[in-house]
């Protein structure tokens, strides 16, 4: 999925989220209940269905012994040259 794909979808769900929600809200003490329930429901699906971190990381990086930059594991540092 693209940034831009991302945030339309962002857009396109959250906006009739806070129309709902400010509708449960103004709704009294059963709104208030039905809001914190439909809350806990998007939070909990949003934890098991989300990405997991290891999807999101790149390649593994390491920090050189000798100059301490930060630089792809490998066989040398891509800055000073040593051996990692």
């Amino acid at each position: 999925m693209t940034r831009e794909s991302e945030l339309m979808l962002y857009f396109l769900l959250g906006i009739p989220a806070v129309v709902v929600g400010f509708f449960l809200l103004m709704m009294g003490p059963i709104g208030w209940f039905l809001a914190a329930f439909l809350g806990i429901a998007v939070l909990g699906a949003a934890s098991v269905f989300g990405e997991d971190n290891a999807e999101r990381e790149g390649p593994a990086r390491v920090n050189c012994q000798h100059c301490g930059s930060r630089t792809d594991a490998g066989e040398v540092c891509e800055y000073c040259g040593e051996p990692l």
